[in-house]
Formats: structure tokens, sequence, C-alpha cells
């Protein structure tokens, strides 16, 4: 479930739902994060499957080295947020409390940001349908931990030796497990209505203020599960 713990994603969730045509643009927004992780793990779960028809033996390796790989990567990631964490006073400015993954997302997606507010929050209000399908799409890109954990699943269902039918309804049940975090917001704004208002601003309010803490501890337990994969303590 490290896919649909994503403090960025959330965020946005929140800023779409509590702006005009909330519940429309988060829904959009869940949906092309979802088509992201869909295509991400279908893809890998193809190259797998067709990789181990000819080698099963070298595949599996593959895998486990791959997933080595991806440990050591997030275990710097989480080294290089833990060494760049803002100051208590730079964290209560708001913009400069931002880990680095978020500032390249913003720069990549949103531009520049704005003195004094992180500039993805600050341009999201102002985005229409469209644009906010393509953002899920792009953050389901661009956020470091998706592409890696969606070919790690998409792996692990290729080497099944599933039927492609069934292999595919997996990928999609993923792909929706994935998508939680995006959809818990607009989940709860439905069956609440107006009376979660505060909550959900408080909700947003608290992740913003701890996005750095809450990026690295995600990095970290990211990468142990990476780390156990790929030494097999996971089989």
């Amino acid at each position: 479930m490290a896919l649909a713990l994503s403090p960025i994603a959330l965020t946005t969730a929140l800023v779409l739902l509590l702006g005009e045509r909330g519940r429309r643009r988060a829904l959009l927004f869940a949906g092309g994060w979802y088509l992201c992780v869909f295509v991400v793990t279908a893809v890998a779960m193809w190259v797998t499957d067709t990789a181990d028809e000819e080698d099963p033996a070298a595949t599996a390796d593959g895998i486990d080295i791959l997933h080595l790989v991806f440990a050591v990567v997030f275990f710097v990631l989480a080294l290089v947020t833990w060494i760049k964490r803002p100051s208590a006073r730079a964290s209560a400015k708001g913009a400069d409390g931002l880990p680095p993954g978020t500032q390249l997302l913003e720069t990549e997606v949103l531009g520049e940001d704005e003195p004094g507010k992180p500039g993805l929050f600050e341009r999201v209000d102002h985005l229409g349908s469209a644009a906010c399908f393509a953002l899920g799409f792009a953050q389901g890109i661009l956020i470091i931990k998706n592409i890696p954990l969606a070919i790690s699943a998409g792996m692990r269902f290729g080497a099944a030796e599933l039927p492609q039918a069934e292999a595919l309804v997996l990928v999609a049940i993923f792909a929706g497990l994935a998508s939680l975090g995006t959809l818990i917001p607009l989940v709860a704004y439905v069956v609440g209505g107006e009376r979660v208002d505060h909550s959900l601003r408080d909700a947003r309010r608290w992740i913003e203020a701890h996005m750095t803490a809450i990026t690295l501890v995600i990095l970290v337990v990211v990468g142990g599960v990476f780390l156990g994969e790929g030494l097999g303590l996971a089989d």
C-alpha cells in the first residue's frame, strides 16, 4: 500500500476537493492517477511475462537485482531528504518545508514557486477538469516512489504465470488500491458533506506542515520493502 501513501497526492486531492466543482475535479485527479498506475504496472507485467517465457531463471535474478537497485535509490533519497530537511524557521514559513521530491514535482509540472506559498497547491486551485486529470497522471509518474513500486508489482504479476485476463484483473485491483490515497478525501466529503470541511482543511494544513517527515518515513519504508524483496526475505 506504499503507493497509496503519498502526502503530495493527498494534499492535491484536498485542495481540489475544497475548491470550486471540488468533487468532479478530485475524481478526475484520482482517475489520472489510476490510469498512470494501471499502465505502468501492465507494461511491466507484459515485459516480465515475455522475458519469463524465454529464460525464467534469468528473469527471476533480474527482478531481485532491480529490487536491490530500487532499495539503494530509496535509501539514498531518504538520506538526501534528511540532510536537506528544513530548519524549524524554514518550516514555519511553509514553502521551504517541502521535501526535494515535492520541489521537483512543482518545477516539472507547474513551473516556478511563488514566494510564500508552494507553487503546486497555489496553482491547483485554478485547474480545469482536463488539467486535473492530467495532473493526476503526471503526479503518478513524477512522484519518485510510484514508478518503481508499480514496476515491482507488474514484475510479480508477470512472473506468476497467470492467464492474461486474470493478470489484468489483478493489475486493475492493484491500481485501485494504489489510488485510495487520492480517493479518501472525496469519500469523506461524500459521506460527511460540509460537516467535514473543517476537518479536511485541518488535515491539509497538518500534511503540509509535516511533508518532509512523512516523505522521509515513506522513503525508508519503501526502501526496506525493496531490500527485502531483493534479498528474498519476502518470498
